[in-house]
C-alpha cells in the first residue's frame, strides 16, 4: 500500500462503506479495496508483522481524515473500529468528531508510523495479547449485543441462542450476508471468548 497520506480518496471509502451500512470489518474493507483494485496486497501482508503494522496504520490514517472531512462538510462521520468501520449520518453535538481522541491524534500522526520499530510492534501484540485475557470494553460489548440483537442483561445461553439464528439466517448458503456472518462470529467470539 502506498505510503501517502492521500492514497486513497474519500469517494472510494465512502461508496464502499455506504454499499455495506452495516459496516466492514477492517480485513473485509481492505479485502473490498484490493478485487476493485484500489490497492495491493502483498501475498505476505496479512502475515508480516510490519507489513500488517502498516496497512492498518495507513487505512486507519485515513479513515480518521475521511471522519473529519464528512463531519467538517455536514455530510456524516464514521464509527472506527478493527471490527467495524461504519459510515453514520451526520449529528451535531458530543456525536460529532472528538478533538481530544486519542486514538484519532495517533494515527493522524505520520510520525508514529514512520518511528514505530519491529521491536515496538512485538511488544504492542504481546499487550494486545495479554489484555485479550481482560474483560472486553463497554463500547465494544455493546457493539457485539447490539449486533446479535441484545441487551445487556443477556445470559451467555441467549448469546449463544441468537448468535445460531441470526448465523443460519445470514449465512452464505443461505443466501446471506458473508461479511455479516463474519461479525456475528466476531461479536460471539467477544462475548464468548471460549466459544
Amino acid at each position: 500500500m502506498s505510503q501517502s497520506h492521500d492514497w486513497l480518496c474519500s469517494s472510494v471509502l465512502v461508496e464502499l462503506l455506504r454499499e455495506h451500512p452495516e459496516g466492514l470489518s477492517e480485513h473485509a474493507l481492505l479485502t473490498r479495496l484490493q478485487q476493485r483494485r484500489y490497492i495491493h496486497i502483498d501475498a505476505d501482508g496479512f502475515h508480516d508483522l510490519v507489513k500488517l503494522f502498516r496497512m492498518h496504520f495507513l487505512l486507519f490514517h485515513r479513515l480518521y481524515q475521511l471522519r473529519d472531512e464528512l463531519h467538517a462538510r455536514k455530510q456524516g462521520t464514521l464509527a472506527i473500529h478493527t471490527l467495524c468501520i461504519r459510515l453514520l449520518p451526520y449529528q451535531t453535538g458530543s456525536s460529532g468528531v472528538e478533538i481530544e481522541d486519542p486514538l484519532r491524534a495517533y494515527y493522524l500522526d505520520l510520525d508514529q508510523l514512520r518511528s514505530t520499530t519491529e521491536i515496538e510492534l512485538e511488544s504492542m501484540l504481546s499487550r494486545f495479547w495479554s489484555a485479550l485475557k481482560t474483560p472486553i470494553s463497554s463500547a465494544d460489548r455493546q457493539w457485539a449485543l447490539s449486533l446479535l440483537e441484545l441487551d445487556e442483561q443477556a445470559s451467555d445461553q441467549q448469546i449463544k441462542q441468537s448468535w445460531r439464528r441470526l448465523a443460519m439466517r445470514h449465512h452464505p448458503d443461505r443466501g446471506g450476508d458473508e461479511e455479516l456472518l463474519k461479525q456475528l462470529n466476531q461479536a460471539v467470539s467477544l462475548l464468548l471468548p471460549r466459544h
